[in-house]
């Protein structure tokens, strides 16, 4: 027969095994966000973009757009609104799960196109990619202003 004092030990050792195991997973599979700026120049001129906040004397207010030779990032800031450009990303693995996401900010103001060059898995993973208007200053993308999401292979 166990006694109860062995049988509190047993439960002791238990739940710390438990919590140590359930910490390593969770620390393993966290991942931070990506916020940056695109302070390039200059960069390749992309096919594959979205648009987001149609105004009616400027037209799109932030075209982003992705080259997957490279895997450039292009954020166009299309009106001088106080607001910045942005490409909201994710990329996916093959199992549709996120592995790395993030937001990379214009914020040269209006009229401005900044490029961002990243390194990207290839084969096997897609990336997730949306215009966006938001505020480098917060790092924040503002609430509805985002265009529909695009996938494309990285």
């Amino acid at each position: 027969m166990i006694k109860r004092r062995s049988l509190e030990r047993i439960g002791a050792v238990a739940g710390t095994l438990s919590a140590a195991i359930l910490l390593t997973i969770t620390q393993a599979s966290a991942i931070s966000p990506e916020n940056e700026r695109a302070t390039a120049v200059d960069g390749p001129s992309s096919a594959e973009c979205a648009e987001s906040g149609e105004s009616a004397s400027t037209g799109w207010d932030a075209i982003v757009c992705y080259t997957a030779e490279g895997d450039w990032l292009e954020i166009d800031d299309r009106n001088s609104d106080g607001s910045s450009a942005v490409m909201d990303w994710e990329i996916r693995d093959y199992e549709n799960k996120v592995v790395r996401y993030g937001a990379t900010f214009n914020a040269d103001g209006g009229n401005t196109v900044r490029y961002k060059n990243k390194d990207f898995p290839d084969g096997n993973t897609t990336i997730r990619f949306r215009a966006c208007l938001g505020h480098w200053s917060t790092k924040l993308i503002t609430a509805g202003t985002c265009s529909a999401w695009m996938s494309r292979d990285t």
